[in-house]
């Protein structure tokens, strides 16, 4: 009885093939319902409009919005200190 050295080899390669189609398929089906749902969702019709049983104010008038920006105040150096020496043994 000989034994085929080669059999473990292919049987990793072999859940290498099928892993990769799985892994393949799911991402494809994946992306596809995506698609679907999204498809789906779009096709839907609006919702009918409430008919107007009573005259609604208009809405008001949106406000201005104002920032307070303060500007970043930094002190300028006259004199710079002396650049640190880097020694690499």
């Amino acid at each position: 009885m000989a034994q085929n050295l080669l059999a473990g080899t292919l049987i990793g390669g072999l859940y290498l093939v099928i892993l990769f189609a799985l892994c393949f398929f799911a991402v494809i089906g994946w992306k596809l319902l995506r698609r679907y749902l999204a498809e789906r969702k779009k096709a839907d019709p609006p919702p009918p409009a409430d008919p107007p049983a009573e005259k609604k104010d208009p809405p008001p008038a949106p406000q201005k919005v104002y920032y307070l920006v303060e500007k970043k105040r930094t002190s300028k150096k006259a004199q710079y200190d002396k650049p640190k020496e880097i020694r690499f043994k």
